[in-house]
Formats: C-alpha cells, structure tokens, sequence
C-alpha cells in the first residue's frame, strides 16, 4: 500500500501558515509569562510548544508532510525566538525600572537579540534546537 502525497489547496497552505504562526507567537508569549511569573528557568517549554505547535500543524491537513514539517519547525524556532526577545525586554525593564512595552519599544531587535543570546547557555540553545527537531519529526511521523 503506497501513501499518496495529499494535495493541498493555496488557501489551505496559507491559513495553515497562519496559524502555526500565530500559534507559535501565542506559545511564546505564555511561555514568556509563565516563566516571568514562576522565577524559574522554564526551558522545558520549548519542547511543550513544539508539541503544542505539532499538533496544530498535524490538525491544518499538514501531517506527513515536507511542507509540515517545514511549518512547525519554523513555527517552533519563531515561538523559541518571540519567548527570548520577551525575556529580555523583561530583563532589560526590570534593571531600568519602565514598564515592559515602552522598554520593548526602546531597545530594538537588535539589544534584544543581544540580551537574551548572552542568556542562553548550551543546555537552552540544546533545548530549543531539540523542539525544534521534535516539532517537525512529531508533524512527519506516522499517526
């Protein structure tokens, strides 16, 4: 028994892409959240996302698919990415004493990136590369 490639339509390719992404910045943002208000590294969360962002990839009509995997490996780096810049602009705030969305307006992408790059160790960077791997395995594999 062969497995046929599914056909998909463009509107299909396009909501699917939308929301996986929109998922994946939702993810970020309570990933975000969930570690401000813990006060613990919560790295693990990654691998949640991925999970979460799998599934909801799998569900658009996406599974066993190239372009599947695609999406929630991209998906997943997205929401990895949005977690970190949150973080920092977290961090940042707090040694500044402003509120979180003026710092984020004041620093850019750039002093960001900075921030949450000096954060991470080899353990978060692990991790993340992980979920990322997992997200797109979990859309690619058998039901």
């Amino acid at each position: 028994m062969s497995v046929e490639p599914q056909r998909l339509s463009v509107s299909t390719y396009v909501i699917g892409i939308a929301t996986a992404l929109m998922v994946a910045l939702a993810a970020g943002a309570v990933w975000c959240v969930l570690q401000l208000y813990l006060r613990v590294d919560l790295i693990g969360g990654a691998l949640v996302v991925a999970v979460f962002i799998a599934w909801i990839v799998r569900r658009q009509g996406f599974s066993r698919t190239v372009s599947g995997a695609l999406i929630a490996a991209i998906s997943t780096a997205i929401a990895c990415t949005y977690a970190s810049f949150l973080l920092a602009a977290a961090q940042v705030a707090s040694f500044v004493g402003e509120p979180m969305r003026s710092t984020l307006l004041k620093i850019g992408p750039a002093l960001a990136a900075d921030v949450a790059w000096a954060g991470m160790g080899a353990f978060q960077i692990g991790t993340q590369l992980l979920a990322i791997a997992l997200s797109a395995w979990l859309v690619w594999r058998k039901a």
